[in-house]
């Protein structure tokens, strides 16, 4: 291409710029051609609805987007969470184009642990004052919920693998390793299931308890005198879910506890963190069971070192500062759940009672979920 030519194809491109340049300069000068934002011109009830499907994640990160996002997000808070609850305790189902059903996970559905934990009752600093859904309230409910789900299949798993490694019967299995992953998937799934439900009626009990100004053995028997626990089986359940919980917990920390100090251990686990810190323990025990490697940069002794037992010593450094806090000293087992239901199963009656109904996959797994009043 001769120079004449190049010159003139550069002319025309800068007289291109500079005419987009002065087009973009007077759509900036002149507002009434400015584009509003779609988040701006959203009616309230659509922006509601829009941000009660979303994860809580992504409505904080929408938050952060923009001052105008924040500015309507927040004055919108109570509708969007009363929304988003609502979103997510009902029954609800998709169908995809091709006809496919999709249901939820069971982590997201928050009926049954709101109906354990609903939202904080109102200040009452106007007549209309309605109960305190919250961002914050959500987050809690769903940390709640996950921390269930997560701790009733680790658990599930720890026992079903220990009754294996003990179970006469285990040389007598199918050699087809399809089989074999089937029905372990399977008892796992329903330990799981009847686990449940009694580590969330253990949430609340921890928590109501800390709750308490001065928790008592009298305090402890006057929560489970209320609902839930007014229903005796429920209160069974809890108690041999509590049971199988404790001697699971420190079952694991041998032999490096002994058996006679585990229960301070435990106690500072069940006080301190409810059952999150015992999730962590479950998790880092089944990470060196499934061979993922070592912890990473653990900083121990030697090559032997795991994920369980930089669990542990970090737990010795978590007593060594609530040592140093000064607090009183840390209650037994019996103090913290045990003894108050003692107490309340013999005023009920329910000694002796039955230990529910037998878990059919493996014979014997339903063992596992007994307390010493079990027949």
């Amino acid at each position: 291409m001769s120079p004449p030519v190049l010159e003139r194809v550069r002319s025309v491109i800068h007289k291109a710029k500079n005419s987009a340049k002065l087009r973009r300069r007077s759509t900036i000068s002149n507002p009434s051609t400015q584009k509003q934002s779609i988040w701006k011109r959203l009616p309230d009830p659509v922006l509601v609805q829009i941000l009660a499907q979303c994860d809580l994640q992504d409505i904080y990160s929408l938050m952060l987007s923009c001052r105008m996002l924040h500015r309507r997000i927040s004055q919108h808070e109570y509708p969007i969470s009363q929304a988003y609850l609502h979103h997510r305790t009902l029954p609800y189902q998709y169908i995809t184009e091709t006809g496919h059903e999709l249901v939820p996970s069971a982590g997201d559905d928050l009926t049954f642990i709101s109906s354990l934990f609903p939202p904080p009752p109102p200040q009452y600093t106007h007549r209309d004052d309605l109960p305190e859904y919250s961002f914050g309230y959500l987050a809690d409910l769903t940390r709640c919920w996950k921390t269930c789900l997560k701790l009733s299949y680790y658990l599930a798993e720890y026992v079903v693998h220990q009754h294996l490694q003990k179970d006469p019967a285990h040389s007598l299995w199918s050699s087809s390793k399809t089989e074999k992953e089937l029905i372990y998937s399977k008892a796992v799934g329903l330990l799981q299931s009847r686990l449940l439900s009694p580590l969330a009626y253990i949430i609340l009990f921890l928590e109501t308890n800390a709750s308490c100004p001065s928790p008592s053995l009298k305090s402890q028997q006057s929560i489970l005198q209320q609902s839930p626990f007014t229903n005796t089986q429920i209160l069974l359940d809890t108690h041999h879910t509590m049971h199988l919980l404790c001697s699971s917990v420190r079952h694991l920390m041998a032999p490096e506890i002994a058996h006679t100090s585990t229960e301070n251990w435990l106690s500072l686990l069940l006080t301190t963190s409810t059952l999150e810190r015992i999730v962590e323990f479950f998790v880092a025990a089944a990470t060196d069971e499934s061979g993922k490697g070592p912890a990473g940069n653990a900083g121990g002794p030697s090559s032997t070192w795991t994920n369980r037992l930089e669990f542990m010593w970090q737990m010795r450094r978590d007593w060594g500062e609530f040592v140093a806090s000064g607090v009183m000293a840390l209650p037994t087992l019996d103090e913290i759940w045990f003894e108050a239901a003692r107490r309340e199963i013999c005023w009920r009656g329910a000694i002796p009672h039955g230990c529910g109904e037998e878990m059919l996959i493996f014979h014997g797994l339903g063992d596992s979920l007994r307390c010493e009043f079990c027949e």
